[in-house]
């Protein structure tokens, strides 16, 4: 399953959903999918917190890798991802 959510994290990486982070962080995050690529004992919860930052409103992403997102995390117990924003509930 591991290898799986890296691969998802490198889907969203080249939709676009991380690209209003920092360099540092995109770096990072690179790195975190080159260590998850060859190592099956990557941790999880570094790429969750990743997705819960991702913006999925402004980039290319479909919402079928927001689908995803949310299948993974709901089987790993993890809250959702938010798919409305707070800009929703203030109207």
């Amino acid at each position: 399953m591991a290898n799986t959510l890296v691969d998802l994290t490198r889907e969203l990486l080249n939709s676009g959903v991380f690209n209003h982070l920092p360099d540092n962080e995109i770096a990072r995050l690179h790195w975190m999918i080159l260590q998850g690529q060859r190592d099956e004992m990557v941790s999880l919860q570094p790429l969750f917190s990743y997705w819960y930052r991702g913006d999925y409103y402004s980039s290319n992403a479909s919402a079928r890798l927001l689908q995803q997102c949310n299948e993974y995390l709901q089987r790993m117990g993890q809250p959702l991802i938010d798919v409305y924003g707070e800009e929703f509930y203030e109207a």
